[in-house]
């Protein structure tokens, strides 16, 4: 019988820890499990200590991705661990990027029947990790909408996209001035200031809607082409515009790239100038006025479903 850790997000709730739940009862008729719900710092280190050759199931959003995953590379033992997910939400963009059924209950036959599959990590000059996404700017909280301009009227969009004097929206993103350099490729100097700033393995988290808009420029959390098991970061930047002129291009554009928005390919980007804000995964992670990071190729060993399924 396969042996399983399986741990949780403290904060779920509702209909997605009621479908959580029977996603472990499922598992539970088929392999011995044990559950670990970070309630304490100390909590995830402890089971992960104690876990043994277990398969560690992480049950919740990118976030609780992120700091399983941040915790295993503390520890030594990213290589040496097969981990599987179970979503909860519409936060798991990773378990969505690489085929996982967002539904727990299906998802729950792929960590019992699924194959694994080796994926890029991105790992900072701080020693930190992303698995999918950070972004840079001078907002604590990343430009990330879920939404889709078709049907929304000008000043809805705008208020979704921190433009807007709506004090419930996202805060007004601002102008700073950072150097971004792509391996050897300078990307941005201090002469043309950037509005946000994403490094990024994840590709767009979902297809637009028949007669819908793609959000703009990283509000997908994604690039085009961006491929999470290729040895490449996507580096999507946004150059500064006039705010209202940007939020009525987001109603019209199909998602390319403009004059506006740069996208570009690297193993490793550095970033520095103008303090700013990093939100890793949707974590927010300090502040920095310089900050490298380097793809390490094929470090985390994720249970995907197998040809033919999810």
């Amino acid at each position: 019988m396969e042996s399983l850790l399986v741990v949780t997000n403290p904060d779920i709730d509702g209909s997605d820890e009621h479908l959580v739940q029977n996603a472990i009862t499922a598992l539970r008729a088929e392999a011995d499990v044990h559950v670990c719900k970070i309630a304490l710092p100390g909590d995830l280190d402890g089971a992960l200590q104690r876990r043994g050759s277990r398969k560690v199931v992480v049950a919740g959003d990118d976030k609780i991705l992120h700091t399983v995953v941040a915790a295993l590379h503390r520890r030594n033992e990213l290589d040496d661990t097969v981990l599987a997910i179970l979503p909860d939400g519409p936060e798991s963009d990773f378990a969505r990027g690489a085929g996982i059924p967002t539904d727990p209950i299906e998802a729950a036959h792929v960590v019992l029947a699924g194959v694994e599959r080796r994926f890029d990590l991105l790992i900072d000059c701080r020693g930190d990790v992303v698995v999918n996404t950070v972004q840079l700017g001078l907002s604590g909280r990343p430009l990330r909408t879920r939404i889709w301009s078709a049907g929304r009227s000008e000043d809805a969009v705008e208020a979704d996209l921190g433009f807007g004097h709506h004090e419930h929206s996202h805060p007004r993103a601002k102008p700073f001035h950072v150097r971004i350099e792509a391996d050897d490729t300078l990307v941005a100097d201090f002469d043309r200031p950037v509005l946000q700033v994403a490094v990024t393995n994840a590709p767009p988290y979902a297809e637009p809607p028949t007669g819908g808009a793609a959000p703009d420029g990283v509000a997908a959390n994604g690039a085009a082409e961006a491929d999470p098991a290729d040895g490449y970061a996507d580096v999507v930047v946004n150059f500064a515009v006039d705010p209202i002129s940007r939020a009525r291009r987001a109603l019209m554009r199909s998602g390319h790239d403009d004059a506006d928005t740069l996208t570009v390919r690297a193993r490793r980007v550095s970033v520095a100038g103008q303090r700013f804000w990093l939100n890793s995964d949707g974590q927010d992670s300090g502040t920095e006025r310089r900050c490298t990071w380097n793809v390490v190729p094929q470090l985390l060993r994720v249970i995907v479903p197998a040809t033919g399924e999810g």
